[in-house]
């Protein structure tokens, strides 16, 4: 009702009592715009003044979760500080560093490994299946990729026996699709390993398990060999199907390709050890062999004596055709030209095995059902390699295991996207690296670059390398991967309660080994049966030195 002054009074339905014992003053005198933002308490929205319980609750929180992005951006901020992208990125620690003195010493160790790694990824193409070409698809990126991410100056990645025998089953399926699929696999697990901090675990993996890994593969890679060596034909790839068929077809061997073969296997081990000729007795006293130059000399002849050896048999056998005489196994055309930049192929058209004639397209998902273990077996071994060497080379300094792991992924991600096959760090060609006074990662780009410019201009010549050479190469180069000189500590490592049992869980260990080759050859089906000698081995996963010998043991000697 108006009032004696004509104004409206507000309509309070509230009594006068109930607001007074709520303590909050009566509204008269509010218009009823101000009714309209009243709350229950009697406080009004529209005033800014004053602070509403739920206004302050809502403004706790806000505090709250400020300071909580606040002290998170902190942690995020402290986590991502110099010290990490050094460790990350190590070309950062000696690029701004890097002085014209060291450009002379990485040319020439990048020279040499070039010249060392173009034979042996030739020979390791024809190891895992794949057209020649494919062994020098798979050698650059991963030079480059180790350049920038790479922690060890001495170590070189790039294609390997070991990698190229877990490879060559799945390429026989499915060609160079598959093993550029399998590369790009491998690097995201390395990858994926090395952000999450996994290096640590291969701390835990043995000595004698890797020793006996590597040697059971270098055996494994120099008995595919005898075919090329000796010049036969038929078919078989595994140690046992090799052997039987070598000795089956005994009067169908090339006598030239033999002769070449075996003698090429003489001059290349007689060429590794030409720079220890200063150091015998009757050679001691000889003035000419301390000469700066003619010491430089032998060095680089034995270090590129698996390069003299590809280009002497080019030579030999473009000579003997030119007067119609071909009397060697010759590898064939070899592709020229740089490969092209394409994402691996996450799905194909495959020939089917039953009907030639016909093309079954295949899925990602299918393709990494025939794939199987191998995903995860091939960056297991590569990684292993990889800081094996690593902590080689080292010389007793700290080694990151996780850079090493994001190096190596990295480097096959960006090498399937030219079609290579897995890689990782090579002990032969790191061993030649470290000997020719590499200073800095750099002269991985050398090398590299190398590999470039042989794909470019000269492949047509490579067409006539002899396949006896190529044999010999690789035979040389992975025998001395048997590492003989750990059986006897491996043997005093652990006394088990007589020596039926210990003989058992050794000829088990051995068991293991070629069967962990057999299952990535070909396929799943042999991981039940290795399960339990892989466990039995894996019983000796502690040790205190490089020779495998045992801590207990170590004490009861004490």
């Amino acid at each position: 009702m108006p009032n004696a002054t004509g104004s409206a009074k507000s309509i309070d339905y509230r009594d006068e009592k109930q607001q007074e014992r709520c303590g909050e003053p009566l509204m008269k005198g509010r218009n009823s715009k101000d009714v309209d933002n009243i709350t229950p308490d009697g406080t009004s929205f529209a005033n800014p003044s004053n602070d509403h319980f739920f206004l302050s609750k809502s403004r706790d929180q806000s505090k709250v979760n400020g300071s909580t992005r606040k002290k998170r951006w902190q942690k995020i901020k402290g986590a991502c500080n110099m010290q990490l992208v050094r460790r990350r990125l190590p070309i950062v620690q000696w690029l701004p560093s890097y002085n014209w003195n060291y450009v002379l010493f990485d040319l020439i160790a990048g020279i040499t490994v070039g010249l060392t790694i173009i034979p042996q990824s030739i020979a390791y193409a024809g190891v895992a299946g794949l057209p020649l070409e494919y062994g020098l698809y798979s050698s650059f990126m991963g030079m480059f990729a180790y350049t920038v991410f790479g922690s060890v100056r001495e170590s070189s990645i790039g294609p390997t026996a070991v990698m190229a025998l877990m490879t060559f089953s799945y390429a026989n399926e499915g060609g160079a699709a598959y093993a550029a699929l399998l590369s790009f696999l491998a690097g995201a697990i390395e990858l994926c390993a090395g952000l999450l901090n996994l290096g640590f675990l291969v701390e835990f993996i043995s000595a004698p398990v890797i020793s006996g890994f590597c040697s059971a593969a270098a055996l494994t890679v120099a008995s595919t060999q005898v075919k090329g060596l000796f010049g036969l034909k038929f078919s078989g790839s595994s140690f046992v199907e090799v052997w039987t068929g070598f000795f089956t077809n005994l009067s169908s061997i090339n006598p030239w390709d033999a002769g070449l073969g075996c003698s090429s296997i003489v001059v290349l081990l007689l060429l590794r050890k030409l720079n220890a000729l200063k150091s015998l007795g009757s050679l001691k006293k000889v003035g000419c062999l301390r000469n700066r130059f003619v010491d430089g000399s032998l060095w680089f002849i034995s270090t590129s004596r698996n390069a003299i050896a590809v280009i002497g048999g080019c030579v030999a056998a473009y000579l003997l055709e030119l007067n119609g005489l071909t009397p060697f196994t010759l590898t064939g055309n070899i592709k020229a030209g740089l490969p092209s930049f394409e994402l691996p192929p996450f799905s194909i058209n495959k020939t089917d095995i039953d009907d030639g004639n016909s093309t079954i397209f295949l899925t990602f998902p299918e393709i990494c059902s025939e794939l199987g273990a191998a995903i995860g077996l091939i960056p297991l071994i590569a990684i292993l390699e990889q800081v094996a060497i690593a902590k080689a080379f080292a010389c007793g300094k700290r080694t990151d295991s996780t850079q090493e792991m994001i190096a190596l992924g990295i480097g096959n991600i960006l090498g399937s996207f030219f079609g290579a096959m897995p890689i990782t760090a090579s002990f032969g060609r790191s061993s030649v690296q470290s000997a020719s006074g590499v200073k800095t990662p750099l002269c991985n780009i050398y090398g590299g670059i190398l590999v470039l410019l042989a794909l470019g201009f000269m492949m047509p010549s490579l067409a006539y390398i002899p396949k006896a050479i190529l044999a010999s190469v690789i035979i040389t180069s992975v025998i001395f991967m048997v590492e003989l000189e750990e059986l006897k500590p491996m043997w005093k490592s652990r006394r088990i309660y007589n020596r039926t049992v210990y003989i058992r869980i050794g000829i088990s260990a051995v068991r293991c080994h070629f069967l962990l080759l057999s299952l990535c050859q070909h396929g799943v089906r042999y991981f039940d049966r290795s399960r339990c000698s892989f466990v039995l081995v894996g019983v000796h996963g502690r040790k205190s030195s490089s020779s495998g010998i045992d801590t207990n043991t170590r004490k009861q000697k004490n």
